[in-house]
């Protein structure tokens, strides 16, 4: 057995000091009763509080990589994202698709409108929900988008039915298939984004992949201290595939299904019509048409998880999950940003995680305000939720946001986060165990404690998780997988 480390100088589950050996918490106490317990253990000097390291409990792990690269639109007006863009065009081949992300639906709206897509050759921009695509005219017709529609999805066209180079749901799909990296791309991809996790204090997540991002995932947590549990997209699975493990720390537990689209597509599948838009949204899939298959699914041991954002995908989604068998795993609806009166409660009864990402607000809220400025009491329940009984995960979807627990905790404890005042917001410590524990339970496992015997799996925080950016100091099954400069220091040794 290995030599234990003992930190010292923190806080850390009511003492000063804990002792890791073997990737697992050996010990808590005091540096002196340590020393005793551990006579030949490394001592590391710290100083701040030591929290359960946080998982992310929904996220897209080979994307976000990816997105790391591209082109940030986050933020941009048109004028400013043309600017990036043309800079970007500038030193890439003539036949290599430029790559953007994070724009608003807006913003591609206008650079469709003023045809400013026929100059940048092949071209992919995902608005911020990544659920709306931007192309070329030449890269429309390659993929014959210009002549057929993808069932479930929207070429969207002008005045004159001529397509404008908007593509929203299934219709992106081929444009995303088309600008997709190799393989090695892709592994390159996942291993960037766990690094990128690590600063955030994250050592684990809940990803959705399909078949090719799944192996990128197994390959980097091959070798790195990072759990994954992947969803593959439920149409792309084989008859003869289970769930199964898929590398030393990497596990395929689930299908993932579409319900709706997003609010800022205005896609979200709703029971009544939207106050700013026409229509109730968009289905994804018709729910009777996929219930035997979900069936089957389930009873092949899959958890399943279905993305249903409006109320009448968020139904839909409860109505089908309470016909399946659950396995190890319990299913999962994600995102539920607009939800019925009483459904927390069904939900809760029929043991169905809630899967939620409270940083979305960092961008929908105007969106919902706009959008459902009727109906804001039944937006974003994290409380609800909580009150009645529900496990409830959290994560950020990242590529869409930014991996920020702190982000995420700070929308989540928000007191009046959409103007339906405090009955959204949740404390602290509830909204911390959403990133914790709340994701372990979400995937049927334990974890997200400080205590002896559980693996040490820990993030030291200056002064907290809602208060700094990011932790000094993480550590992954006992492995230092990201510190700040003068995190910790190391002890000359006793004789």
């Amino acid at each position: 057995m290995e030599r234990a480390i003992v930190y010292a100088g923190a806080q850390v589950a009511g003492a000063r000091a804990v002792a890791v050996q073997g990737g697992r918490i050996a010990a808590l106490g005091d540096l002196t009763a340590l020393r005793r317990q551990f006579p030949d253990c490394a001592v590391r000097s710290v100083s701040g509080s030591f929290l359960p390291a946080a998982l992310d409990g929904h996220l897209h792990l080979v994307e976000y990589g990816l997105s790391l690269g591209e082109v940030d639109l986050r933020g941009a007006d048109a004028v400013h994202a043309l600017r990036l863009l043309e800079k970007a065009r500038a030193v890439l081949p003539a036949d290599a698709f430029l790559l953007g992300r994070g724009a608003r639906p807006a913003v591609l709206e206008a650079l469709a409108a003023g045809g400013a897509t026929g100059s940048f050759g092949p071209l992919r921009l995902w608005a911020q929900d990544f659920h709306t695509a931007l192309t070329d005219p030449t890269t429309l017709h390659r993929l014959g988008l210009d002549r057929t529609t993808p069932p479930g999805g929207e070429v969207v066209r002008d005045e004159k039915g001529r397509p404008t180079g908007l593509l929203r749901e299934a219709a992106a799909v081929p444009l995303a298939q088309a600008a997709a990296p190799d393989q090695g791309g892709r592994d390159r991809a996942a291993r960037l984004a766990i690094e990128a996790l690590y600063r955030q204090g994250i050592v684990g997540a809940v990803s959705f992949e399909d078949a090719s991002g799944e192996a990128s995932v197994a390959k980097a947590t091959q070798d790195l201290p990072f759990r994954a549990y992947v969803y593959r997209y439920a149409d792309g699975l084989t008859e003869d595939e289970r769930p199964q493990a898929l590398s030393r720390r990497a596990v395929r537990i689930g299908a993932k299904y579409f319900m709706d689209g997003t609010l800022g597509s205005r896609t979200a599948w709703l029971m009544d019509p939207y106050a700013d838009a026409p229509g109730t949204g968009m289905p994804r899939l018709e729910p009777r048409a996929v219930q035997e298959e979900m069936r089957i699914l389930a009873e092949r041991g899959f958890s399943l998880a279905l993305h249903a954002i409006g109320d009448r995908a968020a139904n839909e989604a409860l109505s089908l999950l309470r016909t399946c068998p659950t396995g190890d795993a319990p299913h999962r609806i994600e995102h539920l940003q607009i939800v019925a009166d009483g459904f927390a409660g069904q939900l809760a009864q029929a043991g169905i995680t809630a899967s939620l990402q409270p940083c979305h607000l960092e961008q929908d809220l105007q969106e919902a305000r706009s959008a459902w400025a009727d109906r804001l009491a039944q937006t974003y329940p994290y409380h609800a939720l909580l009150a009645a009984g529900a496990t409830v995960a959290f994560g950020s979807d990242a590529p869409v946001e930014v991996p920020s627990p702190q982000l995420g905790l700070r929308w989540a404890t928000g007191a009046d986060a959409v103007g339906g005042g405090v009955v959204h917001a949740i404390g602290l410590k509830d909204a911390w165990d959403a990133y914790t524990g709340g994701v372990y339970r979400s995937v049927g496992r334990r974890g997200g404690r400080i205590a002896v015997g559980e693996m040490a799996n820990l993030a030291l925080y200056a002064r907290g998780p809602l208060e700094d950016e990011a932790p000094t100091l993480v550590l992954s099954e006992g492995i230092v997988v990201h510190h700040t400069e003068g995190a910790y220091q190391e002890e000359a040794q006793e004789a």
